[in-house]
């Protein structure tokens, strides 16, 4: 497969939130021609905007990753548009209250899985598909810390840990095939769902930061490098990894 910047292609989901705007920015400036997509395609427009300015070549779509025809619809455009797929960031995902178990509405279960685990199910399965048909590629999901661990929120962490068993199936099943598959898996960042939390619960914000023995928010682009990190020659010999980008929460 030849691996020249000059050709290289990302897509990059959720390509209109602040992790995926930094994405598509990091990939970007790696060299990569970039694709994105996201519900909001007034927001992915604006993302692919940045990177043209940039100096980049971007192109945007509107997809809902848990559609399966939506899935297929985008990536054949994007072969349309650019004729190849080296790297994937499934970074689009569905966030959920703090609620337990025994008090979770079955709807807002359902909202979650939906995109968390289906949506990045049919992301991968074709994506994996079509580098098998070009001889390779790298796939990074965005699985956050409650991949690794728990939370309040029952929804949210099943989706995680079993976006974490989805990594680890499919490198195993690929990397002997030239397809890797990694996960990077943010605690508090200061963009998206973080920002959210940051800006709704500012009470709790000192007990969080408290937890992260970094002292401090992570930023969306300490999330973009360790992603283009995992899609890079450095990283060739790193397979169904789940890199922690969390200010040393998980270590506690």
């Amino acid at each position: 497969m030849t691996d020249t910047t000059a050709t290289r292609v990302a897509l990059i989901t959720g390509g209109g939130g602040g992790i995926g705007r930094a994405a598509c920015l990091e990939f970007a400036r790696k060299g990569y021609r970039i694709a994105l997509c996201d519900l909001d395609l007034e927001r992915a427009e604006s993302s692919a905007q940045a990177v043209r300015a940039a100096g980049g070549e971007a192109q945007a779509w509107l997809c809902d990753i848990g559609e399966s025809a939506q899935v297929q619809a985008l990536l054949a455009a994007v072969r349309a548009r650019f004729g190849r797929l080296d790297a994937a960031f499934n970074n689009a995902g569905q966030s959920a209250l703090r609620t337990p178990l025994a008090e979770i509405d079955e709807a807002d279960w359902q909202r979650v899985m939906r995109t968390n685990i289906d949506g990045n199910f049919l992301l991968m399965k074709y994506q994996i598909r079509w580098m098998l048909e070009q001889g390779g590629g790298c796939i990074v999901n965005n699985c956050s810390v409650f991949g690794l661990g728990g939370s309040l929120s029952a929804a949210y962490t099943t989706s995680k840990h079993a976006l974490a068993g989805l990594t680890k199936s499919a490198a195993l099943s690929y990397a002997g095939r030239g397809i890797r598959v990694n996960a990077v898996c943010p605690g508090l960042i200061d963009a998206g769902m973080g920002a959210r939390f940051i800006e709704r619960s500012p009470e709790q914000l000192d007990a969080t930061l408290a937890l992260h023995p970094a002292g401090r928010a992570g930023s969306a682009e300490e999330v973009a490098q360790a992603a283009v990190w995992l899609c890079s020659d450095e990283a060739r010999y790193i397979h169904g990894h789940l890199l922690a980008v969390d200010g040393g929460y998980g270590a506690r």
